[in-house]
């Protein structure tokens, strides 16, 4: 039994917006021809498994054909199947057949195999059968795309006893490294336009190098400096923490274009920018980030709808892609959001134009009681020759080849609003602000 979409990552094919720089971004087209769920050169599928009359439980295999070398996050599900009903854990339900179960699967680059465990209520009878349907997970850029096996009574043990374990460690961080760049970004004059301050010392950018706008994510924000726009705030230092916050803000009659006017998105030029977004850049002040530096941002983020925090590692050399996303947050007030999930990717230049390869990780597999939002957290990721690990609060839990190559790298700190996490439906519910207690690089 397959119900397949499939889904394929944005390559830069002609009449697509992409940006100078820009999100994972994904879509669904039709089903493959093979009925498989497929991840770039990885096909998942769900094993069709046998369960004996003596069996209570049983493992159905969730197997890639071949190892990939990124990070896989799928969600499972299980579904009624023939003749068959599933209770919830603890629920009484009449002539329940089985526990039902939703989980998330795992793979870490080099594995392919993972089973999931259903705990049956009483012997599956000949002729019933449970459905396991395993899909994308990541909302708001994935989760459509799905396919399935089924679970049927058989009078052989389990196909799942033929699959030996093939766990896969990511690898620590390592020990004994050297802080290269550290910044708690208190100074008064931590950032502005150009990336120095008015002696002539390198500090904060607070734009891109191609500017203060990103028309082709369909962003709702400007990126403003309070120096050039003084109807914005865009900074400042939390009293409680005293630490540096940088945020996104709401402007009921849009900003002003300095010259009599109000800024317009180039994607929506009927209304004005209501929005300012905040953004700081180590271009001018630090760049020197290369193979074995890990690098490290401890933030706390804000959950308010419609607004796209993130930290990235953007090249010195001019032109995109490459790009690695440490993290990004979709803050969305729709049902499928959770609060704990971040998406780490990375962007580089394919054989057809930019390609990116990602995940979104529910942070609370990686940490019992993860928060993004009441507590501050450090976010990494180290650049090795051959692969990028991501890590949270000093865990792996992610990792992606290096197809981005060596760098030199600067970092990059932002609060967006719209793209893929969709119109704010409550402006009233900004600033949204990112807390930051510091950053630093390590040089191994």
């Amino acid at each position: 039994m397959s119900r397949v979409t499939r889904r394929a990552v944005l390559k830069g094919a002609a009449g697509l917006a992409l940006t100078t720089i820009g999100p994972l971004t994904v879509f669904d087209t039709p089903a493959a021809a093979d009925g498989a769920l497929s991840f770039g050169d990885a096909i998942i599928t769900v094993e069709n498994t046998t369960v004996r009359s003596t069996e209570f439980w049983v493992e159905v295999p969730v197997k890639l054909n071949a190892p990939t070398a990124c990070t896989i996050v799928l969600e499972y599900e299980t579904l009624n199947g023939s003749g068959t009903i599933g209770a919830f854990p603890g629920a009484a339900t009449a002539g329940a057949d089985f526990i039902a179960a939703r989980g998330f699967v795992i793979f870490q680059p080099g594995e392919r195999v993972k089973l999931v465990k259903i705990r049956l209520v009483r012997p599956l009878a000949e002729g019933k059968s449970i459905v396991l349907q395993v899909s994308d997970f990541g909302h708001p850029l994935f989760g459509l795309a799905h396919t399935s096996g089924e679970v049927r009574w058989g009078p052989h043990p389990s196909i799942a006893t033929s699959y030996p374990k093939d766990d896969v460690q990511l690898p620590p961080l390592p020990a004994h490294g050297t802080v290269i760049f550290s910044d708690r970004l208190l100074d008064r004059e931590f950032a502005s336009d150009d990336g120095f301050t008015p002696n002539g010392r390198p500090c904060w950018q607070s734009r891109l190098a191609t500017g203060r706008r990103q028309d082709g994510n369909k962003e709702l924000g400007y990126y403003a400096d309070p120096a050039l726009d003084p109807e914005t705030t865009v900074w400042g230092i939390d009293p409680a923490s005293g630490c540096r916050f940088i945020q996104a803000e709401y402007h009921e009659e849009g900003l002003s274009d300095r010259q009599g006017g109000k800024l317009v998105p180039g994607w929506r030029k009927e209304t004005p920018f209501r929005f300012s977004a905040a953004m700081v850049t180590s271009r001018t002040l630090f760049n020197r980030i290369t193979i074995n530096s890990y690098v490290e941002f401890n933030v706390r983020l804000m959950r308010v709808p419609g607004s796209w925090p993130g930290l990235w590692l953007l090249p010195v050399a001019p032109g995109w892609p490459p790009e690695i996303d440490v993290i990004e947050a979709y803050i969305t007030g729709l049902p499928q959001y959770r609060d704990d999930v971040v998406f780490s990717s990375i962007h580089w230049k394919g054989e057809k134009g930019p390609d990116a390869r990602g995940a979104a990780m529910p942070l609370g597999l990686v940490e019992e009681g993860a928060s993004l939002f009441s507590r501050f957290n450090r976010f990494g990721c180290l650049i090795g020759t051959q692969q990028i690990v991501y890590y949270f609060n000093d865990k792996p839990y992610c990792a992606m080849p290096n197809l981005v190559g060596a760098g030199p790298w600067y970092m990059l700190l932002d609060v967006a609003v719209g793209g893929p996490a969709g119109e704010p439906e409550n402006p009233s519910a900004f600033p949204a602000r990112m807390h930051i207690a510091g950053v630093k690089v390590i040089q191994f």
